[in-house]
């Protein structure tokens, strides 16, 4: 047996931060490597050593197998953990860390090779594994779109194209007729390309109601293969899961004991070496189950395993890599299944937007206070203030995890937790998940994978007029905290004073996407330290409300960041008490012109960020429907540009593609408004900025 001493983490953010937090546990050492965008992250900072690997490209880097085992022997790794994504499923790496000499964290390359990939890991159940039932689809060698096209015209519609060496939902369609199966073929095929090095796709008969349900299994070098119970992972986007629980709400006793029986065989017939997880789709009505893959390392989710069994699963991968015999370790042998844990995938993505990636600069992290003894609640994340969230790399930034005794009380406590962490800067997910928690059929436990796409009206964000107008009252007052605290001219005099006591005092603002605001306003003394405000408000023609009251109690306002030369970015906390409610408010600030300044404002109350523009009045209206004219057709994000679908002088009509992007792992066309002549400004291949101009449509 040979003892891990140092573990290089050929991996980046949450899950790099994760594993250097056991290593540290178990006495250790351990070893970063990052790319260039991630040269200050929170997970270089945490390791006793790091060491720079590449450009932000991930091809530069963390998929830079032959630099990893050379840095791995350059500072004494004796050890290597893939974590999950990049490198962690691909046999050839595992098989040349082990020629190296050094201990790879994970399974045998043989299992990686046999069960990492879809289609292999099929042909081995259907010979090695035959009760075990599987979906009916198409895995053969031929992969020519001809004859994939003529496979998914044998399966009845819909049917699900899938990446056979990939997981997390890239290289994934769902198609739901023969119209657009082969431009959907091809996209998933070059989709999978680049993600994964292949281009192999398997097709599936895609079932409509089902619950995605799969199974952690562990095993060791002796033979022996244990279970640890099942997640739940059907609350899906993109066919990429955003929350999991477990148990699973729908799992009798009868079927647990069926599918974990499965996922043994399947390890058993393997002598399958680690942490692996079984994914089935289950139909709870007919109490159902088929085979869907296995994936061959540790999972996103594996946080609400540990926290129902009081395992730590990175712990058992060290011990089983080091050749430990699980029979010896007490913990997995006295196992004993508590309670419920739900975990929730925080990502920088818009919900409003079909969920499309967003970068940019967190300016405000704050996990939920632990002062309020809140049991069992979990963070597992990369970020920290100031945090960079890139094109480069995946969409999720946290996850939070909590465990609780029951079932409602793991919902109760995560729609609290979710509520009160706070992030500013950066649009995220954060409201969306909330609204599951609190959605009626998600409490109910009787859901399956297509619930986002039945309830998306019930889930996305919404602003009641009430909102609107306090978290724009909060954004004023933050505004006008910052233009006080910075006057060095006439301090004595209350800021916002006239001379002319007729004209009102006016400010525009706009919070999150709605119509501008306006807000008229009067500042009182009343002899006292608190500023006192008194509101109107009118939206278009229409005076909506007046005389609303606001006292701003406290103001705490990052003052280091205010003295900085140069330095815009100012964070605060602000304890207002509007209409009578005291409460506190965290903000964030970005100035964006001469008298713009964006605000980013979090409240418990509504549970995420928000958006909130202090309008400058110089701008023309001309120069506005100028931007709104373009704004369709400029890039969301930094990102680059895949395909030009529609060249110069290509006639389109409405809702016709364009071009396609892919930012964060993620594919985005790029539709027409209208019928016209397209001038594409981009080439493919183009890495493009945020806000840059891609086509026209004339």
């Amino acid at each position: 047996m040979t003892v891990i001493t140092k573990v290089l983490i050929a991996n980046r953010g949450e899950i790099a931060c994760r594993v250097i937090t056991t290593c540290h546990r178990m006495g250790i050492s351990t070893v970063a490597v990052f790319s260039d965008s991630d040269a200050n992250a929170r997970f270089v900072k945490m390791a006793d050593q790091a060491c720079h690997l590449g450009g932000s490209l991930a091809s530069e880097s963390y998929l830079r197998g032959d630099k990893i085992i050379e840095i791995a022997k350059l500072t004494g790794a004796n050890a290597i953990h893939p974590g999950y994504g990049f490198l962690s499923e691909n046999a050839e790496f595992a098989e040349q860390v082990a020629a190296a000499g050094i201990i790879f964290i994970g399974p045998t390359p043989e299992s990686i090779r046999i069960l990492g990939d879809k289609i292999s890991a099929k042909r081995f159940l259907t010979e090695h594994a035959p009760k075990v039932p599987v979906i009916p689809g198409y895995n053969g060698d031929d992969q020519s779109v001809d004859t994939l096209t003529k496979a998914a015209l044998g399966i009845e519609f819909p049917v699900l194209l899938k990446a056979s060496a990939g997981g997390g939902g890239k290289g994934m369609r769902t198609v739901y007729n023969a119209d657009n199966l082969k431009s959907e073929i091809e996209a998933a095929k070059g989709e999978s390309l680049r993600a994964f090095g292949s281009e192999q796709l398997l097709i599936e008969k895609y079932f409509t109601s089902v619950r995605h349900v799969e199974v952690q299994i562990f095993g060791d070098q002796y033979g022996n293969i244990y279970h640890i119970n099942e997640r739940d992972c059907s609350i899906q986007r993109r066919h990429q899961k955003i929350v999991e629980e477990t148990p699973c709400p729908e799992m009798s006793e009868e079927l647990r004991y069926s599918m974990t029986a499965a996922a043994l065989e399947i390890g058993r017939k393997l002598g399958y070496v680690g942490a692996g997880t079984v994914e089935f789709i289950l139909d709870a009505k007919s109490q159902k189950f088929y085979f869907l893959e296995v994936n061959t390392r540790l999972q996103v989710e594996h946080a609400i395993t540990e926290a129902i069994s009081g395992l730590d699963l990175v712990e058992l991968q060290i011990l089983v890599a080091q050749g430990e015999n699980l029979r010896k370790v007490p913990s997995i042998n006295q196992l004993a299944f508590q309670g419920h844990a739900i975990e929730c995938r925080i990502c920088a993505e818009d919900p409003g937007n079909d969920f499309a990636p967003v970068t940019g600069k967190i300016l405000k992290w704050r996990q939920i206070d632990f002062t309020r003894q809140l049991a069992g609640v979990r963070y597992d994340t990369g970020i920290e203030d100031g945090s960079e969230i890139s094109i480069y790399y995946d969409s999720m930034i946290a996850k939070l995890i909590v465990h609780a005794p029951t079932r409602k009380q793991a919902i109760t406590t995560m729609a609290l937790v979710l509520a009160q962490t706070v992030i500013l800067g950066i649009v995220t997910n954060q409201k969306f998940l909330l609204n599951v928690m609190r959605n009626p059929r998600f409490q109910s436990g009787v859901y399956d994978t297509g619930f986002i796409e039945a309830e998306i009206d019930n889930l996305k964000p919404a602003l009641s007029d009430i909102e609107e107008s306090r978290l724009a009252i909060v954004g004023f007052m933050f505004d006008w905290a910052m233009r006080n605290a910075q006057r060095q001219a006439l301090r004595n005099i209350s800021s916002g004073w006239k001379n002319n006591s007729v004209k009102k005092n006016i400010q525009k603002l706009i919070v999150e996407e709605c119509d501008v605001l306006e807000l008229e306003y009067e500042h009182h003394h009343h002899g006292a330290s608190e500023p006192h405000f008194v509101f109107g408000f009118t939206k278009g023609e229409k005076k909506q409300e007046a005389n609303r009251k606001a006292v701003l109690n406290e103001l705490k306002l990052n003052q280091a960041q205010m003295q900085l030369p140069g330095q815009h970015l100012v964070t605060g906390l602000l304890v207002c008490t509007i209409d009578g409610l005291r409460e506190q408010y965290y903000v964030a600030d970005s100035p964006s012109g001469i008298n713009d300044r964006i605000m980013y404002v979090h409240t418990a109350s509504y549970g995420s960020q928000v958006r909130v523009v202090k309008q400058d009045r110089l701008k023309s209206t001309s120069q506005e429907d100028e931007t709104d004219n373009l704004s369709a057709y400029t890039s969301p994000m930094p990102c680059r540009i895949l395909k030009i679908l529609a060249p110069t002088g290509t006639k389109v009509k409405k809702n016709d593609p364009i071009l396609t992007v892919e930012s964060m792992k993620t594919e985005v066309k790029l539709i027409s408004r209208h019928d016209g002549v397209v001038t594409v400004k981009v080439e493919e291949g183009q890495m493009v900025d945020a806000r840059v101009l891609l086509c026209q449509v004339e």
